[in-house]
């Protein structure tokens, strides 16, 4: 039987950290069969079903990259690893927790139901983000690309995941509310009341904004007139102005030339 491989202190820090990460998906992967068979909001079950497939593609990738780093996988991951649960621990703890969640499911409005669901799946895609960085951060310190590659690629995953949940937990919310609070304690009214009032305010803002640009408008136009009108009368009075000198000027050009013929006639006369 062939002697396992014996790890240098990189390799082996590595093989440990992946192989925690292996077990806390099996662990989801177990979470999330069972939050699926609780799961009637079409919407949330099936960002479930396609994340428990990433979930699985997940686990396969780590036991890949332990493998190919010359560690074990599978069960003997607890003895390779020293991790506190492996595979088969992580889906036992999976399991007890599914058998409390389906009790729960039992004696709470399914609305509340998928609501304290998705706030522990969120809990944990934030266990998985802390994972998955710190994993890449130490591969990239030891100069390992492929495990930093397959970390980063993983932690975005759990990344988009976790933004789905914080955003499903707000729509949860709000399907308790109305499953378990009566209308006439909801806020909806009031808030309609002061969408309402804002809208007046706001068109009213809006109605005197323009009445303000419409008499500042006419009254520039006014302006312009006026200035307009004043200039057609300036120019008129120039050019009548002109139009008086300039015959008034010829006028006396024209004396001027019949003085001179009339003296110049005498002249002749005389001689």
């Amino acid at each position: 039987m062939a002697e396992a491989k014996t790890l240098n202190e990189r390799d082996a820090k590595l093989v440990r950290w992946l192989g925690e990460a292996h077990s806390k998906e099996a662990e989801l992967e177990a979470d999330l069969t069972a939050h699926i068979a609780m799961t009637q909001k079409q919407a949330y079950k099936k960002r479930l079903q396609q994340h428990l497939k990433e979930t699985r593609d997940h686990k396969r990738r780590v036991a890949s990259r332990i493998k190919q780093l010359g560690g074990p996988t599978g069960q003997n991951l607890i003895m390779a690893t020293g991790s506190a649960m492996g595979e088969v621990a992580g889906k036992t703890v999976a399991a007890v927790k599914g058998q409390v969640g389906v009790a729960r499911a039992l004696v709470t409005e399914q609305a509340e139901t998928h609501l304290r669901n998705a706030q522990e799946e969120f809990r944990e895609e934030h266990v998985e983000i802390a994972t998955y960085t710190r994993i890449e951060t130490l591969a990239e310190q030891v100069g390992d690309r492929e495990t930093a590659q397959l970390a980063r690629s993983i932690r975005r995953d759990e990344e988009r995941m976790a933004k789905f949940l914080l955003a499903e937990i707000g729509r949860l919310v709000k399907d308790v509310v109305r499953a378990d609070i009566p209308r006439d304690q909801r806020a909806t009214r009031r808030r309609s009341r002061t969408s309402t009032s804002t809208s007046r305010s706001s068109s009213s803002r809006s109605g005197s904004r323009t009445s303000s640009r419409g008499g500042a408008s006419g009254s520039r136009s006014r302006s312009t007139s006026a200035r307009s009108g004043s200039s057609r009368s300036n120019s008129s009075r120039s050019a009548s102005s002109r139009s008086n000198s300039s015959r008034s000027n010829s006028s006396r050009s024209s004396s001027r030339s019949s003085g001179s013929t009339r003296s110049r006639a005498r002249t002749g006369t005389r001689s």
